[in-house]
């Protein structure tokens, strides 16, 4: 059951309903709450492809939520899967991303991959995990996506660690006592590529998405240096004469876009994305966002703006795992920039969200802070939904947190495509700029909300009506901003 294609009856009733009235393709839609015997109670989630995406992570490393400890039996492995959906299904929630391969291994059964010593330690599958979790959350109307981490070995070394077939010592690495494989060997990139298209093939799934360990997160020796990745090898055989750093990002590129063909090759419908580290760069005169954080494109080598840009994602879920008061990386700086590197395209915005933090004791006071993070991304133009990590702490209602999820998940959201307001480009600036500070102007206007728009070649990140707000730089003398949208533009100029 691909449940994209396949619609409640009372969903394209809706769908309909909205269409022919012209209204909301540019805003968020509430609908009322559902009633009549002939509507399933409680309906969780619409199949239906512009449903809010409301999700939750069912991490198996570590046997952290799935299952509780290895060599259960098949009843009590089927018995924890119910009872995590009957659980979604409480909250309010629609998607799970079930962790199916934490260590280059598996909790399904596969021709590739051995099975996940979270899940056995003798290679023994008692249940399908993955086939039983499709069947019953497909049945609660449940979306279930593919958790897949890529190049995790071991989450600790280990003389014989257990490794799939025909890996070889020039596929892997070890960094930190973890062994991994190596992103710049085109035969590592084509083992997960095909462990990506057999779960496709095999399984029914939504999607398939990665978390955010690609290169190693880097880590310092005693004496306080940068611990090298050592990847020499790889780097001589198949740099091609790149810089290091540019050749371990085009590997994760090749990497990403080798596991998006192969999902599409197996079937167009599935979903494909990544769940980055929340803070691409820095600077923003190299086009981050302004914050103060460990970098993706130069620590972990990820470089997601290229996976929007050559389409080969269908959606991104940046960690966005801060509070709108953290300092150095605030939520609401961090989920607009990223607002605007989607801009109004094909891809799609979800956010992951630190729900963890409400029992590490690092908010001072957390209470309130889900609810406020879903409804401020609900604003912004790309966002189609949001995923929380970890299930444990929504389970146990730490620090009141399942309360405030189920409050904002209280009635279903539709996203219809936005459609065109037939409006031009307008743009104005605060009337003191020079007040912002360091030369630093706020540009704000509407456009066409069915079309991207861009300030001298990059997106603009703008709210669900084609409102947006945009901060430039000024300096002495003429200071040229271009906005342009579908052939039309406008140059905006101020004087400093």
């Amino acid at each position: 059951m691909k449940k994209k294609t396949v619609f409640s009856a009372l969903a394209a009733i809706l769908a309909c309903l909205f269409l022919l009235a012209g209204c909301g393709a540019d805003i968020v839609t509430s609908l009322p709450p559902h009633g009549g015997a002939s509507v399933p109670a409680p309906l969780v989630g619409l199949l239906d492809p512009d449903s809010e995406i409301r999700g939750v992570w069912i991490a198996s490393v570590y046997n952290i939520d799935f299952p509780s400890a290895p060599d259960l039996t098949a009843g009590e492995l089927k018995a924890q899967l119910d009872a995590i959906l009957d659980n979604c299904a409480a909250w309010g929630l629609n998607t799970v991303f079930f962790q199916v391969r934490p260590s280059c291994d598996a909790l399904y059964k596969s021709d590739i991959f051995p099975v996940s010593r979270f899940l056995s330690t003798t290679g023994s599958l008692p249940v399908d995990p993955l086939a039983y979790l499709l069947e019953a959350a497909h049945r609660r109307e449940i979306f279930v996506y593919a958790w897949v981490n890529p190049l995790r070995i071991t989450t600790a070394y280990t003389a014989e660690p257990t490794l799939p077939a025909g890996v070889t010592d020039e596929m892997t690495a070890l960094y930190d006592g973890k062994l991994v494989l190596n992103a710049g060997v085109p035969a590592a990139r084509d083992l997960v590529a095909d462990g990506v298209r057999e779960i496709v093939e095999k399984y029914d799934v939504d999607g398939v998405v990665f978390d955010d360990y690609f290169y190693p997160y880097p880590v310092n020796d005693d004496a306080g240096a940068r611990v090298p990745f050592d990847d020499a090898a790889a780097f001589q055989k198949y740099g091609g004469g790149e810089d290091l750093a540019d050749f371990r990002r085009q590997s994760v590129n090749a990497l990403v876009k080798a596991c998006y063909d192969a999902v599409k090759g197996a079937d167009p419908e599935c979903r494909f994305g990544v769940s980055p580290f929340g803070v691409w760069r820095n600077s923003e005169e190299s086009g981050g966002a302004g914050t103060l954080g460990l970098e993706a494109y130069d620590e972990l080598y990820c470089d997601a703006k290229a996976w929007v840009s050559g389409g080969y994602v269908d959606f991104l879920c940046p960690q966005i795992y801060w509070q709108f008061s953290t300092a150095s990386t605030p939520y609401e700086t961090l989920v607009k920039w990223w607002n605007g590197v989607l801009g109004a395209g094909d891809v799609d915005l979800l956010i992951s969200h630190a729900a963890y933090r409400y029992e590490e004791g690092d908010w001072d006071d957390p209470s309130g802070e889900m609810k406020a993070q879903v409804q401020f991304a609900r604003s912004q133009m790309a966002y189609r939904g949001s995923v929380f990590y970890g299930y444990d702490e929504l389970k146990n209602d730490v620090s009141g947190i399942t309360d405030e999820v189920t409050e904002v998940y209280e009635n279903e959201i539709v996203y219809l495509s936005p459609s065109s307001d037939g409006s031009d480009i307008t743009v104005s600036s605060h009337e003191n700029y020079a007040s912002v500070g360091r030369g630093e102007v706020f540009l704000s206007g509407h456009s066409d909300p069915s079309l991207p728009l861009f300030l001298n070649g990059e997106p603009v990140g703008r709210l669900k009506n084609g409102d947006f707000s945009v901060r430039v730089t000024v300096s002495g003398g003429e200071n040229r901003f271009l906005f342009t949208q579908r052939g039309k533009e406008l140059l905006f100029v101020l004087y400093g």
